[in-house]
Parts: C-alpha cells; sequence; structure tokens
C-alpha cells in the first residue's frame, strides 16, 4: 500500500466510525433498536486485560484520564495515530478535529453518555475528517515528509500507548506499512534493525489481555534514533 492510500484511508476510516457512532447516538439503526450506548464502540481490554496486583498495575499508576475509574473507555484507537498525520498534513482542521474527537472521548468515557452531545461531536469530526481526507489525497509525499510521519509516531509513544491494546496496534502497523513505503526508496542501511525492532512491537501484541503500555511505550521509543 502506498503512503497516500494508506493515508487517505485512516481519514476514511476515520470519518465512517464517526457517521457510526451518530446515528447510533441518535437511534438511528436500520432495525429500529434503541442500544445505547453500544458497547462495540468502546475499548474492550479497558476490562478484559490480565489481572494482577495493583502495584504492578500500569493503568493503576498512570490514572483513568478523563473518566471515573471503573467506567469503561471508549475506543479511540482510530484516532491514536491518525491525528498526528493530520496535525503534519492540515493543522486547522486538525486543531478543531482534536477539539471534537475530545468532546467524544469525553462523553463516551462516562457511563451513560449524552447522546446529543456526542452526536453533535461525532458529526463535526466526520465531516472534518473528510476534509483532511481530501487535503491528504492532494499532498505530495516526498521521502522527508514520510520520514518525519515515521519520526511523530515514536515521539507520543506514552499517548498512543496509554490509548490501550487497540491505539497501540494501530503504531505498529502504521510504522509497518509507512516504513515498508519509505524503505524502498530511501534504502537506509539499517533497514534490518527497524525491521526487527517494528516486529518487536507486534509481538507485545500477541496477547492482548497482557498487553502493557508502558512496555509498549519503551519499544517504540527505541525505534526513534533508529529512523534514518
Amino acid at each position: 500500500v502506498g503512503v497516500r492510500e494508506w493515508s487517505v484511508g485512516q481519514a476514511v476510516q476515520l470519518g465512517a466510525a464517526m457517521e457510526r457512532l451518530t446515528w447510533r447516538a441518535r437511534s438511528e439503526r436500520f432495525d429500529k433498536k434503541d442500544i445505547w450506548p453500544e458497547y462495540s464502540e468502546l475499548s474492550c481490554f479497558a476490562c478484559h486485560h490480565a489481572l494482577g496486583p495493583a502495584k504492578d498495575s500500569w493503568r493503576q499508576e498512570h490514572g483513568y484520564a478523563g473518566r471515573r475509574p471503573g467506567d469503561p473507555a471508549w475506543n479511540a484507537s482510530r484516532y491514536a495515530v491518525f491525528r498526528l498525520l493530520a496535525k503534519q498534513t492540515d493543522s486547522a482542521n486538525a486543531q478543531e478535529l482534536d477539539r471534537q474527537m475530545l468532546l467524544v472521548s469525553d462523553e463516551m468515557g462516562k457511563l451513560s453518555p449524552d447522546r446529543n452531545a456526542v452526536a453533535a461531536a461525532a458529526s463535526l469530526a466526520a465531516a472534518l475528517a473528510q476534509r483532511i481526507a481530501e487535503r491528504l489525497a492532494t499532498v505530495s509525499y516526498e521521502q522527508a515528509m514520510v520520514l518525519r510521519m515515521l519520526e511523530r509516531i515514536p515521539d507520543d509513544a506514552e499517548s498512543i500507548a496509554l490509548a490501550d491494546e487497540r491505539g497501540a496496534e494501530q503504531a505498529a502497523m502504521a510504522l509497518d506499512s509507512l516504513y515498508i513505503a519509505y524503505s524502498r526508496v530511501a534504502k537506509p542501511a539499517n533497514a534490518v534493525a527497524v525491521r526487527t525492532a517494528i516486529n518487536g512491537l507486534f509481538q507485545q501484541l500477541e496477547n492482548p489481555s497482557a498487553y502493557n503500555a508502558d512496555q509498549f511505550a519503551s519499544a517504540l521509543r527505541r525505534i526513534r534514533p533508529l529512523l534514518q
């Protein structure tokens, strides 16, 4: 997959997810069932994770920003990495998208989200994602730009890792796809070392319930000095 296709695809996926969340909040399901909140919108591994002593819990150590402990977290994985790309290529729309996505995340992190608030923010986010997709379709993806896209991911290692296992998956897959495209042109001398480091990220994701954000962030940071 080329960098342009990957980038536009990320924007389109986010937009589609926000449109789906909008019609769920507005109770516009085709089968007319009124289910709210829809649990498939939430983070599975906020609940389905390995149990252990509190002193060993990275979740308790870092806290639960934006939500009450015990309330299910919204699955923000489609935005965890894409927001970095959006800021790099369309800062004006990215800033407003960030604001709307924060509103969605904060509201969906409540036990009983306000449907109107979610629908309003999600519908605006969908439109913004579409604008960014249109911008990404016309950008010139030069080698230096793609390298900067790669660098932004480990630069934001902690935020991505704390977005939970699904966000970490997005980071690993993004690095994998972008580096394949980048190395094909740049032919870096240490490509094997970078590939090994990226493969190490995937190994940490083989058992999602045992995912550890601190370990993943550390492995992600180690990739940064390898990029050249």
